[in-house]
């Protein structure tokens, strides 16, 4: 059997069984068999040339955590991606960086083991993207042995309850009572492959840019004929895509109408250096396009890793610049970038693009705070952070929102003021993280809120908002989290928090926000290729409760009654024989499907389901149920035989989609049938559904 197939007899036998965790936690352990604890840790006792464990049963779903384990080399952990390095003797190592100084480099080898290598023998350092984990290591388990190793990884969780001195460390975000809508911007035929960014274009009347990670840029304009989508500028073959370098950010000059300037920001390598470039560029005369003239460089960052390179650009109330830095790694920030003033690493900076000074293309706005402190650079505004990923203005009262993605526990979102230090490597959200560079003399100001890695694993900043269309929602800030999907509000005062619901989930994972002319937000679902807008109109933010009625496969493994041949023209009907049908657990569909947790391979073209359920005899009074699915691609569905909905197209993820009155009458004491025909046209394939109900909270 060749290696591909046995990693697909693997794969399937995984998601078709539970697994005992406590013997997969004997493997992890055992150095002869699965030989995890080498590089892994699950408690953070310790740094290993793989991610410490903790929590990864949150951060991944079960067909993730075993695709992890098949092919190691697929999504390689933020921060762990190998680094090889041959000396002037001809010595050539491999490992995952762990340290940098002027003098030396650390590895940490295959092994775990710390390699140290004097600056001046390296003649050439690269970053690989294979991973030190090998491939093959299912080949030393039988089936039920890998089963129950991928059962113990998704034991692996966060507590329900953290400690923490801060009621804003929330453990728990509850739905809202009615959910924002998301309503795709464009039409359909307009193509994008992996958007980071889109904004309009200021001064104009529905023309937009959006920025794609791999280094394309496209101008949208809406016309009554339809949507026109042309190239803007071309920069694939200048950045460095992947992970978290790449194309990420744009920002147009306040006085974009008169000087047609606007500014990127993005990674490039050079001699196998990674380094943030941000530049200023300048549109054609007709807007349609760039320019061509040749940009203005102002900054290049050079980066100790590939990660935490931030990604935004923004100009603030003031007029000036103010850019993201992330730490750029390696994992934790061992140098201690966030609390180096000496470094650009780990900051928000400001400064002037309109003017210049000292040899530099740009000045230094003359209230920026460490102008005076020796050794610090004066660009930066404010400091102590890990990834601040997005940020912005709120148009009212001005405050700086930032989106801080954490390291192991947990996320944050802050108000930053001039001057401030926000804690990173110090701390973590709301808790300690290391005290290296601790100092006894530090003020460290802390988020607005924090949420732990159950509830998301990459929280993206958002806006505050400031529309017109939605009255009840003036002053909530909007964020969300790119891995989970959820959007949520949250309303403070003075910086302290008052209150967080969970507003949506968005159908694909949620890489950027965007504020429109008029104050309206809109999201940009990166798998997808999706812009969308947040329609908050109808939105109640009162917290509510989710209970399941049909779990999914979310839950586990729900058996189904299913046919790929179809069937008699009844077989949605509640009274309909399927005994003849097959059983298996959903969701069906192909491995490596966005968002899908698949237990039993679907690749007709076809299928049919059949699922019962069972609801408490003298059931009565339930109001806000909503329909659970995770689709692709086109499929209608059906309760007692009566329509829910149909859907075409697919979705990255679970949604809910709230039943009608009609479908909600269908509902009944005793037996319950849902049916489904799904049909698939291209690519990845899933699909699986359950019913959940909303509960106002009690307090």
């Amino acid at each position: 059997m060749s290696l591909g197939a046995k990693r697909s007899e693997y794969a399937a036998y995984a998601m078709r069984h539970q697994g005992d965790a406590r013997r997969g936690k004997s493997l992890f352990q055992n150095e002869k068999i699965a030989a995890c604890t080498k590089c892994h840790t699950v408690d953070g006792s310790r740094q290993g040339a793989g991610p410490d464990l903790f929590a990864v049963g949150d951060k991944f779903e079960r067909r993730d955590l075993i695709t992890a384990v098949l092919e190691p080399s697929s999504r390689i952990a933020v921060g762990y991606g190998s680094t090889i390095v041959q000396t002037d003797a001809g010595k050539v190592y491999i490992g995952v960086l762990h340290r940098v100084t002027d003098q030396w480099i650390e590895l940490l080898d295959p092994n775990s083991q710390r390699v140290r290598i004097p600056t001046g023998e390296i003649v050439e350092q690269q970053i690989s993207d294979v991973s030190l984990m090998p491939e093959g290591v299912e080949t030393t388990m039988t089936l039920q042995e890998f089963t129950d190793l991928v059962a113990y990884l998704g034991t692996l969780k966060q507590g329900s309850k953290l400690s923490s001195a801060s009621s804003a460390a929330r453990d728990e975000i509850p739905p809202c009572a009615e959910p924002a809508k998301f309503v795709s911007f464009f039409d359909d035929h307009v193509r994008l492959d992996h958007p980071v960014w889109f904004g309009p274009v200021p001064g104009s009347n529905g023309r937009f840019v959006v920025l794609e990670h791999f280094g394309k840029s496209w101008l949208v304009e809406q016309q009554a004929a339809g949507d026109k989508q042309t190239p803007f500028l071309d920069l694939s073959g200048v950045v460095r895509p992947g992970g978290a370098t790449g194309l990420l950010g744009m920002a147009f000059h306040p006085k974009f109408h008169e000087n047609r300037r606007y500014f990127l920001k993005y990674q490039i390598v050079q001699q196998g250096q990674i380094s943030t470039v941000v530049e200023e560029r300048e549109f054609a005369a007709d807007g349609n396009s760039d320019s061509g003239a040749a940009p203005r460089r102002l900054l290049n960052i050079p980066s100790v890793t590939q990660d935490h390179n931030g990604g935004c650009i923004e100009f603030g109330p003031d007029g000036y610049l103010y850019i993201g830095m992330g730490d750029t790694g390696p994992q934790g920030d061992p140098q201690g970038h966030g609390q180096d003033l000496r470094t650009l690493l780990g900051k928000i900076l400001r400064i002037d693009v309109d003017h210049t000074e000292y040899g530099k293309p740009y000045a230094i706005p003359r209230d920026n705070p460490f102008q005076q402190t020796p050794g610090a650079r004066p660009e930066i505004w404010a400091y102590g952070f890990r990834e601040p990923w997005r940020f912005s203005f709120d148009l009212e009262t001005s405050d700086l929102w930032v989106g801080d993605v954490g390291q192991d526990r947990f996320e944050e979102v802050a108000i930053v003021r001039v001057g401030e230090n926000h804690g990173w490597n110090v701390y973590e959200g709301f808790s300690s993280f290391a005290d290296q560079f601790r100092s006894a003399d530090a003020k460290y100001a802390p988020p607005v809120m924090s949420y732990p890695r159950r509830l998301g694993v990459s929280v993206t900043g958002g806006y505050t908002y400031r529309g017109r269309r939605a009255v009840d929602m003036q002053g909530a800030y909007i964020f969300g989290d790119f891995e989970s999907r959820r959007i949520w509000a949250l309303r403070q005062k003075d910086g302290v928090l008052s209150e967080v619901v969970e507003i949506g989930r968005c159908p694909t994972r949620v890489v950027s926000f965007t504020r429109s002319d008029d104050g309206e937000i809109f999201v940009v679902g990166y798998d997808a290729g999706v812009v969308y807008r947040l329609d908050l109109e109808g939105v109640d933010m009162t917290p509510l409760v989710v209970n399941a009625i049909a779990e999914t496969s979310e839950q586990g493994p729900i058996p189904w009654r299913f046919s790929f041949t179809g069937p008699a023209d009844d077989w949605f009907n509640a009274t309909f024989d399927d005994s003849s049908w097959s059983i298996a657990p959903g969701g069906f569909g192909t491995d490596g499907t966005p968002g899908a947790i698949v237990r039993t391979d679907w690749r007709t073209n076809e299928i049919w389901l059949r699922r019962e359920f069972y609801l408490p005899a003298g059931t009565a009074g339930l109001q806000k149920v909503a329909l659970r699915v995770h689709h692709d691609e086109d499929a209608e569905v059906y309760l007692n035989g009566v329509e829910i909905d149909r859907f075409t197209r697919w979705t990255s993820g679970y949604v809910d989609i709230p039943l009608s009155d009609r479908a909600l009458a269908a509902l009944r004491s005793g037996r319950n049938v849902i049916a489904i025909h799904c049909r698939q046209q291209s690519g990845g394939q899933y699909i699986d559904a359950g019913l959940i109900e909303y509960v106002e909270s009690r307090p």
